[in-house]
C-alpha cells in the first residue's frame, strides 16, 4: 500500500471511529487502530497517528480530561507484554488485551474522577469498562478484514521516496 493510501485509510477510520463513538457513549473505537498499527509494527504510521487519536480524544470528552495519554500508554503496554505470552496476530491474544484494557479502563476512570471532584457510580464505570473490553476483539476483525494487506516491497518503496 502506498503512503497515500495508508494515510488515506487511517483518515477514513478515524473518521468512521469518530461516527461510531457518537454512536456509542463511553467507549473508544479508535483503540483498535493502536492495536492494528502494533500488529503491523507500523511505528512510524503510529508516532503521528497517536497525537492525533489523543487530540481527538481530548477533544471528543469521551475521556476523563488528561487521562487520555495514560489511556494509550497502558494500551501499548499491555499489548507489549501480551505478544510475549502469545502471538500478536491472533483473535485469542486480541481477547485477552481487550479483557485487560477493560480492565485497565475502569482503574483509570476510577483514578482520574476524584482528580477533578467527579462523582462516578462504580456499576455505571464497570458497565462502560465491560462495554469497550467486548467491542474491541468485534472492531479488530472488522479493522482487520477491511485494511488492505501491507506488502513489504510497497513499504519499503513508499519510505525510501519520503
Amino acid at each position: 500500500m502506498t503512503g497515500f493510501a495508508n494515510t488515506l485509510w487511517w483518515l477514513m477510520f478515524t473518521a468512521f471511529g469518530i461516527m461510531v463513538q457518537s454512536v456509542i457513549p463511553k467507549i473508544d473505537a479508535l483503540v483498535c487502530g493502536i492495536i492494528l498499527l502494533l500488529q503491523e509494527r507500523g511505528y512510524k504510521t503510529l508516532l503521528w497517528l497517536l497525537p492525533v487519536f489523543i487530540l481527538l480524544q481530548e477533544g471528543l470528552g469521551t475521556r476523563i480530561f488528561g487521562s487520555t495519554i495514560v489511556w494509550y500508554v497502558l494500551i501499548v503496554c499491555l499489548f507489549k507484554i501480551g505478544e510475549r505470552f502469545f502471538s500478536a496476530q491472533t483473535f485469542l491474544f486480541v481477547f485477552f488485551l481487550a479483557a485487560a484494557i477493560g480492565a485497565g479502563y475502569y482503574a483509570l476512570n476510577m483514578l482520574f474522577a476524584p482528580l477533578q471532584n467527579l462523582e462516578l457510580p462504580p456499576h455505571e464505570v464497570l458497565d462502560a469498562s465491560l462495554l469497550q473490553a467486548i467491542f474491541i476483539p468485534c472492531s479488530w476483525l472488522v479493522a482487520k478484514y477491511m485494511r488492505p494487506k501491507i506488502d513489504k516491497e510497497d513499504e519499503s518503496q513508499g519510505t525510501s521516496s519520503m
